[in-house]
């Protein structure tokens, strides 16, 4: 089960407490209609490839994010956690992409299910400068982090397919790896954001 409180400056960054308002209040449960493993001819469990299109998008505006802060951010320690989230997420992308690759799953395939709207932080990220993109950049980190943390945690505890378990595992430990970070680089803008979290069940 994962809730979280978030509270930041909404001065600064209401879109990201817009995207994420969803999110704060759900609940991990064992998924109620099992997913099976393909058959012969059959493909992947609707369920996955919705996870690998939203993943994928969300890794690719992640990287981006973390090369913004990496190349733009005033503060040395939050430039190397933007570093660190851009190569983490790229990789993770390309890992995603080669099991939708080899699952033949069609990434650009249009899925209303699993749309997204508009990345609206990503875009005033784009347009930051100076101390402002610290603080939005931390901000999408901590805004962003349950949403992310639910998706891959009910990826990992529902998916038959043992590689994306595995896969969903590791960046399960990662994002909270950099949310722990981001937690502590935000305090002293004024961001905090509190998570409680039940032992991840896989």
């Amino acid at each position: 089960m994962l809730q979280r409180r978030l509270l930041l400056s909404a001065a600064f960054f209401p879109a990201v407490l817009a995207a994420c308002e969803a999110f704060g209040q759900a609940n991990i449960t064992p998924d109620p209609h099992p997913r099976l493993p393909p058959q012969p001819g059959q493909g992947l469990p609707i369920e996955d490839v919705r996870f690998l299109r939203r993943a994928v998008r969300l890794s690719e505006a992640q990287a981006e994010a973390g090369r913004l802060a990496a190349e733009r951010a005033a503060s040395p320690e939050v430039r190397r956690l933007g570093a660190a989230v851009a190569e983490e997420q790229a990789e993770l992308r390309r890992k995603l992409e080669n099991l939708a690759k080899a699952r033949g799953v069609n990434l650009q395939q249009a899925d209303a299910a699993a749309g997204a709207p508009a990345d609206q932080s990503l875009a005033a990220l784009r347009q930051a400068s100076g101390d402002d993109v610290d603080r939005r950049f931390l901000a999408r980190q901590l805004g962003l982090y349950t949403q992310q943390a639910r998706m891959y945690q009910t990826e990992a505890s529902n998916t038959p397919d043992a590689e994306l378990s595995q896969v969903a595992i590791a960046a399960l430990a990662s994002l909270r790896a950099h949310f722990q970070t981001a937690r502590q680089l935000g305090a002293p803008y004024g961001l905090r954001a509190d998570t409680v979290e039940a032992p991840p069940q896989y």
